[in-house]
């Protein structure tokens, strides 16, 4: 007789798998709390009838969750999923009724219901206590800080406000999760078979294309090794947008990916394609041949975007989802760097990428979310920190308002590390070693201080709200301390003390010398011909054009050493389109203080004040616009934007008055360009004729005009305005 008593052996334990466990069943509850106490047949709607008999509605209160299970055919049953809305919508309006009444009492009688209770009218909804509450931070302080919410499931994370009712109805989410169940069963051939235009989601934005087969979007995957180089390519070439990869992390990632091609999801092959596309556009800067197998950089380009653009729209990038913001954002950057130019739509892709990364919590600190390893916490700081940084600058250089504003997010800067300091298995981030040691994140770290400045003061620029002088100098000052900071590595230094530094080291520092000197410009062009005469922006005035005038030094300098034989040759990425704004800004600076109103002759005491004379004296500023002028003639070839830049640099030397002892002795040829010659060139670009009103009013001066007019975008012609009739 066998012993029941007996405690089994762990190997006589039957399958889970195969047995089915007895439970007690547990009954749903779709009845009000009245109804269920009195016995009665509920309505099941808000408030139930029999509630609103008795004059009770105010008690009727729906508790528990909606209805679960399955239909025996294994799909969902319209009638259940309609059931669960209509609970939904119950425990919605009964929670909303029950804060109302909460708010309308007492203090005293709100210290009452702390206590837990099981009359009808103070259940708490157990809808509150939603497991995934533990996502949210312990308060910190007396006052519990609004953190939102992060819910996260295979596919991603999303983040909702504390506002949000979605953020504390895990209800949604249940029947989110039928419909998606539903979805997910059906084949694959049965989503390619439907009709695409049906989707929900805007057609301009995942366009209206039959979607590719996996199978067909892995067919221009390149053969290993040719792939290989690529990524090591991209990997290696020093972009700073390269923090928003883990390396080790891609390594695995990417070595996976040849062994189950097929096992990757859409968007990391989508990411994989985007850093393909970015590799070709760094061959074709450097002017090194793609693979032959590629074809040439143009059809080599051409198909990895298209097929990047493929992957995301399948994979619906709207919705949140893992590796879409860093796929979304490197498909971005591929555009910004595959033109010379400025352009519109990378401002609107750049925009689309932080409303996708804050549909997903990238807004928010990862403190805020304790559950959230290290790793991922980490590399969304980096994302973050390098997403923030160019929406401000290309939302300048297109002449618009920022998309991200300070009030919106409460990210810190990512951390002085190593991609080999941490992995997906550390608990606790290192702390950040000394900004002495260089690391990938240094320049981004430092060039994120002086851009919270700048993107203070491009809100200044562009707000309709007058601005006191208090705030500017205030804000100079802070400007100050963020370039204080920049670590002695990456401080300018003359190119004779930099020969045996790398090419990219040099840029970085160069890169954020120029940024500083733009701050100052921007911050302070206001006063520049305004209240000329008053003493009290004689500082103002002089910063600007000292300001203006390293700017246009360091580009001499750039486009020197980026000549055959220089030391940055092989770096001939720069100047980009957001360079050739700046160094358009800093030379319409230096032609508004040798403007007609504004010199004085030397040698007469009325001009102590004048700024152009504190600064060495006109001469020099007109030979520093010479050679900014002589610059863009030699980038106009390659840039429809250097093209625009040298004929408003035509106009302004055309405003110009020449040096003083020009007009008395002429010792050969002058390196003053002819003024007749100047007066005869006429300008194919209509927006530059605000140069004109501004160089003939210099005391009357709109800065946002320029910065619409200059940073716009005006007719297509213009692009190809630069090909014909150009001197050899």
């Amino acid at each position: 007789m066998t012993d029941l008593t007996k405690k089994p052996h762990i190997q006589d334990v039957p399958n889970p798998s195969m047995v089915t466990k007895e439970k007690k069943r547990s009954r749903v509850q779709l009845s009000c709390t009245a109804c269920r106490s009195r016995k009665l047949k509920c309505c099941r709607t808000y408030p139930c009838t029999n509630c609103k008999k008795r004059g009770e509605a105010a008690s009727c209160t729906f508790v528990g969750r909606g209805p679960r299970g399955r239909s025996s055919q294994g799909r969902t049953s319209p009638t259940l999923v309609q059931d669960r809305l209509q609970h939904l919508e119950n425990l919605i309006l009964s929670f909303t009724q029950k804060k109302s009444c909460e708010q309308s009492q007492a203090p005293s009688a709100s210290k009452q219901q702390n206590t837990p209770s099981t009359t009808a009218g103070s259940v708490v909804p157990a809808v509150l206590e939603n497991p995934s509450s533990s996502m949210e931070p312990e308060p910190r302080g007396s006052a519990p800080e609004s953190t939102g919410r992060l819910l996260e499931n295979e596919a991603g994370s999303s983040y909702f406000d504390d506002a949000h009712w979605r953020a504390i109805l895990e209800e949604v989410n249940d029947v989110k999760g039928y419909l998606q169940q539903e979805t997910d069963e059906e084949s694959e051939e049965d989503f390619m078979d439907e009709d695409f235009f049906d989707s929900s989601s805007p057609a301009l934005l995942l366009g209206l294309n039959k979607p590719a087969s996996k199978e067909e979007l892995l067919a221009d995957i390149p053969p290993r090794p040719v792939a290989d180089r690529l990524v090591s390519q991209f990997l290696h070439c020093k972009e700073p947008l390269l923090v928003v990869l883990h390396f080790p992390t891609f390594q695995k990632e990417y070595n996976q990916f040849w062994l189950d091609p097929q096992g990757v999801s859409l968007q990391w092959l989508g990411l994989l394609y985007a850093i393909f596309a970015l590799a070709i556009s760094v061959l074709n800067t450097i002017e090194e041949p793609v693979p032959q197998s590629l074809g040439d950089h143009q059809v080599a380009t051409t198909r990895f975007r298209k097929r990047t653009v493929q992957c995301l729209v399948q994979a619906n990038y709207i919705t949140p989802g893992r590796y879409k913001v860093e796929a979304l954002f490197l498909y971005t950057m591929g555009e910004f760097l595959t033109s010379c130019d400025a352009q519109a739509g990378v401002s609107f892709m750049l925009g689309l990428t932080i409303r996708l990364a804050m549909r997903m919590g990238y807004h928010r600190d990862p403190r805020n979310f304790p559950k959230m390893s290290a790793l991922e916490g980490e590399m969304r700081r980096r994302l973050w920190a390098v997403v923030s940084q160019l929406d401000t600058l290309i939302s300048f250089q297109v002449g618009l308002p920022r998309t991200i504003q300070a009030w919106q997010h409460d990210v810190e800067l990512p951390r002085n590390l190593f991609d080999e300091d941490y992995d997906e298995n550390t608990k606790e981030l290192p702390h950040s070693r000394p900004e002495t040691e260089l690391t990938p994140l240094c320049y981004t770290i430092a060039k994120g201080r002086i851009m919270s400045i700048f993107g203070r003061i491009s809100d200044l620029a562009y707000s309709r709200e007058p601005v006191t002088y208090e705030q500017t100098l205030e804000i100079d000052r802070q400007l100050e301390e963020a370039h204080d900071q920049i670590p002695l590595i990456l401080q300018i230094r003359p190119m004779e003390q930099s020969i045996t530094d790398p090419s990219d080291l040099i840029l970085k520092r160069v890169t954020l010398e120029i940024l500083y000197q733009k701050c100052r410009c921007v911050l302070h062009r206001r006063y520049l011909a305004e209240f000329h005469d008053d003493m009290r922006y004689t500082y103002s005035r002089w910063v600007c054009m000292t300001a203006a005038k390293q700017i246009l030094r360091h580009q001499a300098v750039l486009h020197h050493e980026t000549q055959p034989g220089g030391q940055l040759y092989r770096e001939k990425r720069f100047p980009n389109s957001i360079q050739n704004t700046d160094y358009l800004l800093a030379a319409m600076i230096i032609c508004l203080g040798l403007s007609p109103g504004h010199p004085r002759e030397p040698g007469t005491n009325s001009q102590c004040n004048d700024v152009t004379v504190i600064i060495k004296g006109r001469e020099d500023l007109l030979s520093t616009l010479e050679t900014t002028h002589q610059v863009f003639k030699d980038m106009r070839r390659r840039s429809a934007d250097a093209q625009k830049a040298y004929a408003a640099m035509s106009i302004m030397l055309r405003f110009s008055p020449p040096p003083y002892d020009a007009w008395q002795n002429q010792q050969g040829p002058s390196s003053v360009l002819a003024h007749d010659q100047l007066n005869a060139m006429q300008s194919p670009f209509t927006s530059l004729d605000v140069i004109e009103e501004m160089l003939d009013a210099p005391t009357n001066l709109d800065w946002c005009l320029w910065d619409q007019q200059i940073r716009g975008f005006e007719d297509e012609n213009a692009r190809t305005l630069w090909y014909p009739g150009l001197e050899s």
